[in-house]
């Protein structure tokens, strides 16, 4: 076996003291290509919120992520912002490097010099560097940032971080200006070359003059890739499945949207199933998915036909589009960011229904979201079991699919000594409960704690 010393040595030269990470606070440069809020200056992981995304101005951003990986190179991308703009999206997932869906859009996507059969890695096809430029500025315009992925169809070693250091070099000479740059994505579903992206992630992380997130993916699994490696600022998992049997609402999305959240970062599934090829067809379940996802504290992306081979017609939507928009929409109207899972505050205890609560730590605000594994299944006669502080609340029974408030009531709470038996009206498929403190009281303690 040839020795691999050599190629060790150099890396390690080429990262010496660059391993180490530490935390640098948000700062706006004066070079910044900034757009309109939210796209305001970077985004990072917000080191109150962990679990969260806040830019220099202390704005949060709630994410919603959709897939648009030829967008450099598609027909329309005006087209492709305004659906996504109409969808409720802020971030599109686009690739720098790759032949997305050859057979249907004929396109390579080719930043170095040379040809893919040919490559000349210290050289940039310029023309393409310009349109990306143009068209990460037009998506700031509209309001949508970039997760972009840089390596889609090349799988380097890391034998080859000498030859790819002039892209990663240039690429942040290029882009890291724009604070719609919502973060690197080192490569789509790879972890085969595992030292390789730890040289790269290392990297962006290190020499990126504004610090722009860094992560990776990997294909469909049941827990985040990597995310004990301090350059990976985001626990990212895939979900690339439908509504099949063994892919239960509560065993399988719900559970793993809590697996990726343990690690005291951002939780992100930035590649969930699609229609007829995944065998998500059926909206319902898709709307399901989201609001589960999000009700564990977790964000969740958009994956469908028409950001993929589809993504040049511009007529289409994916069945469920019209159910993602209500979602940013809710919690952009509550603090969410101080938003975290809790298991006593609003729980329902049959086994009937699925359920997720968040709830700030005072429990002013709780969102608990229920729902039935079949689609078209009728709720009656259900309850939650509320535990509350002192004080009065007010609690909304809301429509997820547009946010139409069911019914109302109100609860005066004596206490976490207490629980109340709260009904459930009834409903079809899905509900949203939101509790509100109006009235807040001092918390009183169960007696027997001293």
């Amino acid at each position: 076996m040839k020795s691999l010393f050599p190629t060790v040595l150099l890396i390690v030269l080429l990262f010496a003291g660059s391993v180490k990470y530490s935390y640098s606070a948000p700062v706006k440069h004066d070079d910044t290509v900034s757009f309109p809020a939210p796209w305001t200056s970077a985004f990072h992981v917000d080191p109150v919120y962990k679990f969260q995304f806040v830019n220099a101005e202390g704005t949060h951003l709630f994410l919603v992520n959709k897939t648009a990986w030829a967008y450099f190179e598609c027909e329309y991308p005006g087209a492709v912002l305004r659906k996504a703009r109409q969808e409720g999206v802020n971030v599109i997932r686009v690739c720098l490097e790759g032949t997305p869906y050859q057979d249907h859009l004929h396109l390579d996507m080719w930043p170095w010099g040379g040809t893919r059969d040919n490559p000349k890695w210290n050289s940039f096809n310029s023309g393409y560097w310009d349109n990306i430029e143009k068209r990460i500025r037009l998506a700031g315009e509209y309001g949508i940032g970039i997760d972009l992925v840089l390596y889609f169809n090349l799988e380097p070693g890391v034998k080859d971080v000498p030859d790819q250091k002039p892209y990663w070099d240039y690429a942040i000479g290029r882009l890291s200006k724009y604070s719609n740059l919502f973060g690197w994505e080192i490569m789509n579903e790879e972890s085969g070359n595992e030292a390789f992206q730890d040289c790269a992630g290392t990297y962006f992380r290190k020499n990126d003059p504004f610090s722009h997130l860094v992560f990776s993916s990997d294909g469909t699994t049941e827990d985040a890739l990597w995310p004990r490696k301090p350059w990976m600022d985001v626990a990212i998992v895939h979900t690339c499945t439908g509504n099949q049997p063994q892919y239960d609402l509560k065993y399988w999305y719900l559970d793993i949207a809590r697996n990726t959240r343990q690690y005291g970062k951002p939780a992100f599934n930035n590649e969930s199933g699609r229609e007829r090829r995944h065998k998500n067809d059926d909206p319902v379940f898709r709307r399901k998915q989201s609001w589960l996802w999000t009700t564990a504290g977790a964000f969740w992306t958009w994956h469908s036909w028409e950001g993929c081979e589809g993504i040049n017609d511009t007529a289409y939507f994916g069945p469920g589009w019209q159910f993602l928009k209500p979602v940013s929409r809710f919690y952009n109207s509550l603090p969410y960011w101080e938003l975290a899972p809790n298991y006593t505050v609003c729980v329902n205890r049959g086994e009937d229904l699925i359920h997720s609560t968040l709830s700030t730590p005072d429990r002013s605000f709780t969102v608990m979201y229920c729902c039935t594994r079949e689609t078209g299944a009728t709720v009656t006669d259900q309850s939650a079991v509320v535990r509350i502080r002192d004080g009065n609340y007010s609690v909304n029974f809301i429509s997820p699919v547009n946010l139409e408030v069911i019914d109302s009531t109100m609860i005066v709470s004596t206490g976490l000594r207490q629980t109340y038996k709260l009904a459930l009206p009834g409903f079809t498929d899905d509900m949203l409960v939101l509790i509100t403190n109006t009235v807040k009281k001092k918390k009183s303690i169960i007696k027997g704690s001293r």
